[in-house]
């Protein structure tokens, strides 16, 4: 009788590599959130039973960062939070399971040595942290439309020349695929239908989103060059090349003066920008997250109010009645 070979990764388990591959699109997400995100129709112990093995199995890391909640004398309140990553070596169990196409989606991965000499660093693992929960706040109000029919996320997007330079890091790039004529679910209710960008159907209406923070802190004139590269890449087709269309700016700023200057530099150096402004308190809906945030669009100046996906999906207030048949432990649509 011949070895039976064991897989990389359980077999039992789709939760396994829907967990390694949110992670290695997003690079840094909070348990919290991978609870919200995956694990809508399962308790907390059983999230953390998963992970723990995940981490014990050295297909992902772990870290921790300081309690956003202190009291008066700074102290934090209740545990820190959890953060987690994928390993080169449960990169290399998506290859080995054959979870991840190699059209650039593999190779663009988000994964960490488990023999790193040093711990990563708190503000970025913060500030990856925000990015990853509104790009996870996105997809799980947008997975509860029967329409989308694919998403493509990627933390830290890298577009390198032909000789291997880097042009842009974006700091996350969203695409959403939404079929008009779907009009129920094939997917189960936690589920994320994730892109192979090679090959879609050019029926399928797209919106392609470049997420990206300022805190406050750069030179404006850091804000004027990333624009401007924006423009010539977009004008180059470079983004069409990558990702089958153009791609839309969401720049998130400090409110008040800050997002005033970033919309003025952003239309000095590309008039005509497509690019949607938004800042930390207003990116967010109360109820339904970034997919009904208010933006404002910097095309014109003065700058106008919109939505993050124009009227695509109706309005905020028809959302709960085109949603009320998602539940997060919805099955597969019968066949036919």
């Amino acid at each position: 009788m011949p070895i039976v070979l064991s897989p990389p990764i359980s077999s039992g388990s789709d939760r396994e590599l829907a967990v390694l591959r949110v992670l290695g699109r997003f690079g840094t997400v909070l348990g919290t959130t991978l609870h919200e995100l995956l694990f809508p129709d399962q308790d907390e112990t059983t999230r953390n039973r998963l992970l723990k093995r995940l981490v014990k199995e050295k297909l992902i890391w772990q870290a921790s960062i300081p309690h956003p909640n202190r009291d008066a004398t700074g102290c934090s309140r209740g545990r820190a939070p959890h953060l987690y990553g994928l390993t080169d070596d449960g990169k290399e169990g998506l290859d080995m399971a054959q979870a991840e196409p190699h059209d650039g989606t593999y190779e663009r991965l988000l994964a960490r040595s488990r023999q790193a000499s040093s711990a990563p660093n708190q503000t970025e693992l913060t500030r990856d942290a925000y990015i990853s929960d509104w790009c996870a706040s996105l997809l799980d109000q947008a997975r509860r439309v029967p329409s989308l029919a694919g998403v493509h996320v990627q933390r830290h997007y890298a577009i390198i020349d032909k000789v291997g330079t880097t042009l842009q890091t974006i700091g996350a790039v969203i695409v959403l695929a939404f079929d008009k004529t779907a009009t129920t679910y094939d997917r189960r209710g936690w589920d994320l239908p994730w892109l192979s960008l090679g090959a879609t159907p050019a029926s399928w209406t797209y919106v392609r989103l470049a997420l990206e923070i300022d805190p406050g802190v750069a030179a404006l004139r850091s804000l004027f060059d990333m624009a401007q590269m924006y423009q010539r890449l977009s004008e180059a087709k470079a983004y069409h090349q990558l990702l089958g269309g153009p791609l839309r700016p969401v720049l998130i700023t400090p409110p008040a003066r800050r997002a005033r200057a970033v919309a003025e530099v952003w239309m000095g150096a590309w008039p005509g920008s497509p690019a949607l402004l938004t800042t930390f308190e207003r990116t967010a809906h109360p109820d339904y997250g970034p997919l009904w945030g208010e933006y404002r669009s910097i095309a014109a100046n003065p700058t106008t109010e919109t939505t993050l996906l124009g009227n695509l999906l109706g309005t905020v207030e028809q959302w709960p009645a085109l949603t009320r048949q998602w539940s997060p432990s919805l099955h597969h649509a019968a066949p036919g």
